[in-house]
């Protein structure tokens, strides 16, 4: 908790080497995809894109560790935003989910733990990111069991 004097346990895990577990973003329009990666990126997060619904399901079949997944929700195809955060959910309960839309849903706690609604900017973002699983330091684990400072 922030300003009790403690640390807090970080929400997202990282693998055995100590990397940091990606964000998977799920964006069809290039440019808010290229626009969104790179301010997590410049933050310190790692990130995997994905163009849409069919390529986020191949790399969560793949195995892949994930932080956290961010979509839109009005993509092309017979999967939309809200169908893969239902899917990411049953599959991996637990991930965090956050909706990026200009057609957030009334109740779009239903279907994530948190929603921005379209246009957002990079402190909006950081700031949603954040509060699901840290800071980036947060997603990873100390190499060769060191322990984290507070």
């Amino acid at each position: 908790m922030k300003g009790a004097g403690r640390c807090m346990a970080p929400v997202a895990g990282a693998d055995s080497g100590g990397e940091l577990i990606p964000i998977l973003l799920v964006e069809d329009e290039i440019l808010i995809r290229l626009a969104s990666s790179d301010w997590l990126r410049d933050a310190g997060y790692a990130v995997i894109e994905a163009s849409g619904p069919a390529e986020a399901m191949e790399i969560l079949a793949a195995g892949q560790p994930l932080a956290l997944l961010a979509t839109d929700i009005t993509m092309p195809g017979p999967l939309d935003g809200l169908d893969l955060a239902a899917h990411f959910r049953a599959v991996r309960p637990g991930l965090p989910v956050v909706l990026l839309s200009a057609h957030v849903p009334d109740d779009p706690f239903a279907h994530a733990d948190a929603a921005l609604s379209k246009p957002f900017g990079p402190s909006q973002l950081l700031a949603t990111v954040e509060q699901l699983i840290g800071v980036p330091w947060q997603t990873r684990t100390p190499v060769n069991g060191a322990s984290r400072a507070c």
